[in-house]
């Protein structure tokens, strides 16, 4: 949690993006990266991952944000 904390805090303000993460006993870890309110892409959802397992939540949202940043912003 604490890796994926510090690379989304290290690129959020550059991109605009905004941090939901969310847990209950039914929906499990929700982590989702979208576009802060003040954002042209405001609405659209950058990664959303779910996983009953806190630390492979938190792992694999760093993996797709990671990718995804490679692949839309040729890096990070």
């Amino acid at each position: 949690m604490e890796a994926f904390l510090k690379f989304f805090n290290s690129i959020a303000d550059d991109n605009g993006f905004n941090l939901e993460v969310y847990y209950s006993s039914i929906v499990d870890w929700s982590i989702k990266v979208g576009y802060k309110c003040t954002n042209k892409n405001h609405g659209e959802t950058v990664i959303d991952v779910q996983d009953c397992d806190m630390e492979f939540a938190f792992a694999k949202a760093q993996v797709q944000l990671k990718e995804w940043m490679i692949k839309n912003k040729g890096g990070y």
